[in-house]
């Protein structure tokens, strides 16, 4: 694997907290949770294009 730097490792990890915490919930997610979740999904996407790139 291509090594990252400490920044993007550390937002990975915020952000799959952010993920597991809201898909394990039971109850319906609100306005601010949803966008919270989209949010994550979206860095998460963005740190994927990143390694992507990085290993090219």
């Amino acid at each position: 694997m291509s090594k990252k730097p400490s920044t993007k490792k550390t937002a990975k990890k915020a952000v799959s907290a952010v993920v597991v915490a809201t898909t394990t919930a039971d109850v319906e997610l609100s306005y601010d949770e949803m966008l919270n979740e989209l949010e994550a999904i979206v860095v998460e996407a963005d740190i994927r294009l990143a390694e992507e790139e990085a290993s090219l």
